[in-house]
């Protein structure tokens, strides 16, 4: 059942099951807590897992604009004040992965772990804000199908992807209901992210960084040769997966993250 808080004037839906460990999973852009569904029953035998949906996706309006990391990570910390919770892990995908790193930034204190699930520290690069900028474009002019038909087979491995045409079709719907204020609110707080590898390296909490390698949105070379990880922290690779591990390797990644927060 859907629960809503509110970040301001703004409302945000979110669901919360199960006791124990408090987790945080956060949804990528295009995403909503709709994508977690079958990922969540057996991660809430051992914790209480919150699914929210960040500024301008699902049933949350975008914050103007631009929906920035830090007014999604807001979003998220008055989802966890409203339950009285002081700490929990994050588990971000993707975009739900900077929005944590602006947690972690801003508020490390309500952290016990964090989990960047095909996510990264740093910056979009020149390359990249000229295909959000036309993501943009494309928007506005009325024809966010293209987006949503060229984007999301992208998220999965080439090799594997007619192993989860239930799974894509999902994220299909999912991106599809996207309002176009919700995206182009998301694309340009995207672009606007700071570097945050220095946060992530100095982080006081030790984070499972899980990549896959055949990942098309995120270089698996370069992330993992850059990407500088805190004291006790793990990284998981994903052999056979694209940029959707919680599809495509769900085991893998449950016993990563099972793993991860039984240290908590």
């Amino acid at each position: 059942m859907t629960q809503w808080a509110t970040n301001g004037q703004i409302p945000v839906a979110y669901q919360v099951k199960g006791s124990g460990i408090p987790m945080v999973l956060l949804h990528g852009y295009l995403e909503s807590k709709e994508i977690w569904k079958e990922f969540t029953p057996a991660l809430i035998l051992d914790s209480q897992v919150f699914t929210i949906d960040l500024p301008g996706h699902g049933q949350t309006p975008p914050t103007g604009d631009i929906s920035t990391m830090d007014l999604m990570g807001e979003a998220v910390l008055a989802v966890l004040d409203h339950h009285g919770i002081d700490r929990a892990v994050m588990v971000g995908h993707s975009m739900g992965g900077y929005a944590a790193l602006s947690i972690l930034e801003h508020h490390p204190e309500r952290m016990l772990g964090l989990v960047l699930l095909h996510s990264h520290p740093f910056p979009d690069s020149m390359e990249v804000v000229k295909k959000r900028k036309r993501e943009i474009e494309i928007v506005a002019k009325g024809y966010q199908h293209l987006l949503v038909a060229n984007n999301i087979p992208n998220m999965f491995a080439g090799e594997t992807l007619e192993l989860f045409t239930r799974e894509l079709k999902k994220t299909q719907r999912i991106a599809g209901r996207t309002t176009p204020e919700g995206i182009i609110a998301a694309i340009r707080g995207l672009m606007s992210r700071p570097d945050r590898s220095r946060v992530l390296a100095d982080s006081p909490v030790p984070c499972l960084n899980i990549i896959g390698k055949q990942d098309k949105y995120i270089d698996f070379e370069q992330v993992s040769l850059k990407t500088v990880l805190p004291a006790g922290s793990e990284r998981l690779i994903l052999e056979y997966a694209g940029h959707m591990g919680f599809f495509e390797e769900k085991i893998e990644v449950y016993k990563g993250l099972m793993d991860f927060i039984r240290q908590f």
